[in-house]
């Protein structure tokens, strides 16, 4: 058979102007600071012949590393990044320690002494944990001497691809798009010189996508005969090659990415070396070192569709065989793959729990589910015992990353099932446990609380074990959900026992948290002793969700009791962590809270800016956003800003939704103050009658207390109701001690409330003076309210017509930050390093630096990054007008 001509590959046209797009990006990060390029266009366009052109202009010595996504079965969990680990700091490829990947990347990345360019080739097959890593390094990135390029076919990433999600999450400033387009005629005619086909006839069957382009002229057939498909053109090539080389092909388009020579060697014994010089000279595979892959992934696909089933699962076995034999740490998701395309049942079951395992350990839940989701097709061959495991993990797993859909409720049953069978009760409580937990989190409550008792009737005459201790801790949750405090501190006092019993110190720190809460909410000031204890447990172990819980449930548990400089430090310090840590839910979340504070000190416009930046953020599930919710409508209620009854009505709509007290009250409370400020006292009867049907013990003395507050000013009889414990303030104000009141409030700062308690006395001077605290604070509606409250004793108490001016609290920085800080915090925010702030603003660099300082310590960031990722996280804190310079 005679063997063609070496293969023809096709020129880079039409493509300096990209190429010089990334050069120019490159130059800029040294002063500018890092950023994200993202090269994307269909397949075969060029994307990475883009790349290796600009690798190859950059000097020798710039530090560079490349990382590749896969389309295996199941992507390897942190792949790409493992290779960029590897390339660039010589380690990763085996660590299994995901902290490595991450906090320890932004390290010695942030050491490189000068600016390197990391790749990651195939974002669209990307796994969930390495886009995890994108998003992570893309909102730090401004503060790395990085440029990561990443290349992805734009046409197979819909809006809805977890890429888009990952990317959406980095700021804008700090990602460009770089989209490669097809070639054109002119460009063809060019490449196309010398060969038998017609620029115009190329152009219509490739579209000017020039891997189609190389393919076809690399068909060599007869002048003017066109194949039909670059399918064909490719399968021609193969065709003419020696049987040897196409069994070569075919068995390595068995493996996606790369295939190391000592692989190829084990399963060819030992052909591949003597053919792949000839392969890769006639560019069906391109070498790097020991490994080899093809020059593009259609190439391979041609290849792999060449082989007939059966051919193709020999294949596969062979392959698998040789990782099994031959590989000292074999890759445990290459041997899945392999196992999958083999059809090997034994080896799926054996195989796919320890790749799941290993990808869990790195944080990939979503492949770790993808890998039980290949043994679960061979459970029903299991012992019960591995298949129980199987069902159980996978539940987790797909939990986890997925959704808590019909099927992962069927596979914790089918699991608490076989475990019942098997006689093992701990792990059946486990098991209903989570599918109590599962059923609270799709809003199910009735079988939530079912199978928490059938979790608990089966462990509650065994042996004291963590499954038991999670059981009381959950049942003591849903108590304080529920407002229930005394049977919640019960259930996670019972909890603690348990967990120091048998050491699960994850579960201390829940049922503490729990504890706590459920105490301070009473007024017992030991509950903030047990929130601290769980949080200071929290931070040492490393529970990030347990201490992003307590930040929030002991802020507001502050906020509840009035000690406000105490709630804005531990605000502060939560939004800090849970921003460090990426928890972006809690973080909005506390951020609610954070708009809350400034609601309760009577910062009306700031409480506003918050809580809408928080709604406006993307993926918040209600119950993240509630606080928010809440906040921004009583806020606007104040301010008097139309849409105020609508907000309180859609967010008592999702309170109601969510069912759970700690929202539905104040909302209530709320829909009474907006019918004393609208001076339609009937329209608050129904929200006064829905709270004081409520069980007393499910309002804290706060909560009754402005329940009975506002249910006074809207002149409703409260002689039935409980008064016990009340807090000074509102004691005095339900008992018509109107001036202690107001004495008691002006003296906590609630200027809101003493300037109502001085409005209830009803004199001309108290009118007066109400208006002008009212005034102060810009709460508009309350200043309206008065006049239509004391219409007789306008012109007595010398009211003055109302005008709206700006908001007072609007005009000075939430930090103290002066103009100029102000105006350093912008460039901070963008990524720019002190020697570009101070050529911009004509400043000196000691001068600039004095800034930074400052606006750190005033912000209480520990670095430059906290700072950048604080302002992702509340850009409300850069004021637009802050462009002087």
């Amino acid at each position: 058979m005679n063997v063609p001509a070496k293969g023809f590959v096709v020129p880079l046209i039409e493509r300096d102007e990209i190429i010089g797009e990334l050069r120019d990006r490159f130059d800029r990060v040294a002063e500018s600071g890092g950023h994200i390029v993202l090269v994307c266009g269909e397949a075969g366009i060029g994307k990475s012949s883009v790349i290796d052109a600009f690798l190859s202009g950059l000097a020798p010595a710039v530090p560079r590393a490349i990382g590749l996504c896969d389309p295996l079965h199941t992507p390897r969990p942190l792949g790409p990044v493992r290779d960029i680990c590897h390339g660039l700091f010589g380690t990763g490829l085996h660590d299994n320690d995901e902290a490595r990947f991450f906090e320890g990347f932004i390290g010695r990345a942030g050491a490189l002494r000068a600016p390197a360019v990391l790749v990651i080739e195939d974002l669209h097959w990307a796994d969930q944990r390495s886009l995890d890593w994108l998003n992570y390094i893309g909102r730090r990135i401004s503060q790395l001497p990085i440029l990561l390029i990443g290349s992805f076919r734009d046409d197979e990433v819909e809006a809805a691809h977890p890429l888009r999600t990952a990317l959406g999450g980095i700021p804008a400033a700090r990602k460009s798009q770089l989209f490669l387009p097809p070639l054109s005629i002119e460009a063809i005619r060019q490449i196309a010189s010398g060969s038998s086909y017609s620029a115009e006839r190329l152009t219509e069957i490739t579209g000017g996508n020039p891997f189609f382009v190389t393919e076809i002229i690399n068909h060599r057939q007869e002048a003017g005969i066109v194949p039909v498909s670059v399918a064909d053109a490719v399968n021609a090539r193969i065709n003419a090659l020696p049987a040897a080389m196409r069994d070569l092909l075919e068995l390595a388009a068995c493996c996606p990415g790369e295939v190391s020579l000592d692989l190829l060697q084990a399963v060819t014994g030992g052909a591949a070396a003597s053919l792949l010089p000839d392969v890769t000279d006639r560019h069906f595979l391109i070498g790097s070192g020991r490994h080899f892959k093809f020059r593009h992934e259609l190439a391979r696909l041609v290849a792999y569709e060449r082989l007939s089933p059966p051919a193709r699962s020999d294949a596969h076995a062979k392959i698998m065989a040789a990782l099994l034999e031959h590989e000292t740490d074999p890759p445990l998701d290459m041997i899945v793959h392999h196992a999958q395309g083999a059809d090997s049942r034994d080896v799926v079951l054996d195989y796919a729990p320890r790749a799941a395992e290993r990808a869990a350990t790195l944080g990939a839940h979503r492949e770790a589910a993808m890998h039980l989701e290949a043994a679960l097709k061979y459970v029903d061959h299991a012992a019960p015992e591995l298949a129980a495991d199987i069902y159980e993990r996978w539940a987790h797993e797909a939990g986890l990353a997925l959704s808590i859909d019909d099927d992962v409720i069927a596979a914790r049953k089918k699991a608490a099932a076989l475990w019942k069978q098997i006689g093992q009760p701990e792990r059946v409580g486990e098991n209903l446990r989570w599918l109590s937990r599962m059923h609270w989190y799709r809003g199910e409550a009735e079988a939530a609380q079912r199978y928490l008792q059938d979790a608990i009737a089966v462990l509650e005459n065994e042996l004291p074990s963590s499954a038991k201790a999670r059981a009381y801790a959950l049942r003591a949750q849903y108590f304080m959900l529920q407002d229930n405090m005394p049977d919640a501190i019960h259930w996670a006092r019972k909890a603690l026992d348990i967990a120091d019993q048998v050491g699960d110190t994850e579960t201390r720190a829940h049922a503490l948290n729990t504890a706590g809460s459920a105490a301070l909410f009473r007024g017992d000031p030991q509950g903030e002793a047990d929130l601290r204890e769980s949080l200071e447990i929290a931070r040492r172990h490393g529970f990030h969700v347990e201490a992003a819980r307590v930040f929030t449930n002991l802020s507001e548990c502050l906020i509840e009791m009035g000690a406000l400089q105490a709630a804005e430090d531990l605000i502060e310090e939560g939004i800090a962590f849970d921003t460090e840590h990426d928890l972006d839910a809690w973080t909005f979340y506390l951020i609610g809270r954070k708009a809350q504070l400034r609601f309760e000190q009577d910062r009306y416009a700031e409480a506003s800016a918050i809580a809408r930046n928080v709604l406006t953020r993307d993926n918040q599930t209600l119950l993240m956003q509630m606080p928010a919710m809440i906040i921004l409508a009583r806020s606007k209620l104040r301010l008097n800003e139309s849409g105020a009854l609508e907000d309180l009505d859609a967010a008592l709509a999702g309170a109601v939704k969510i069912g759970e007290p700690q929202y539905l009250v104040p909302l209530h409370i709320a829909r009474i103050e907006a019918a004393v400020l609208a001076g339609d006292a009937p329209s608050a009867a129904a929200h006064i009658d829905w709270i004081a049907e409520l069980d007393p013990s499910l309002l804290s003395p706060r909560k009754r207390g402005e329940f009975l507050f506002w249910s006074v000013l809207a002149g409703h009889d409260i002689a039935g109701q409980d008064r016990a414990d009340l807090p000074e303030g509102f004691a005095a104000f339900v008992t018509r001690a109107f001036e202690r009141a107001h004495e008691h409030f002006d003296g906590l700062g609630a200027a809101y409330l003493a300037a109502w308690s001085l409005a209830a006395r009803g004199a001309p001077e108290d009118i007066r003076r109400a208006d002008d605290l009212f005034e102060r604070i810009d709460a508009m509606a309350a200043r309206k309210a008065l006049r239509l409250r004391f219409p007789d004793l306008i012109a007595s108490a010398g009211l003055p017509t109302l005008q709206r001016g700006k908001y007072r609290d609007a005009r000075q920085h939430p930090y103290g930050l002066t103009r100029k800080e102000q105006i350093v915090l912008r460039f901070l925010a963008n990524g720019s390093s002190n020697k570009a702030i101070a050529r911009e603003l004509s400043r000196s660099r000691r001068t600039v630096e004095n800034h930074v300082s400052s606006i750190l310590s005033k912000m209480r960031a520990k670095n430059r990054m906290e700072v950048v990722l604080r302002m992702q996280s509340e850009p409300w804190l850069l004021a637009d007008d802050q462009h002087e310079r």
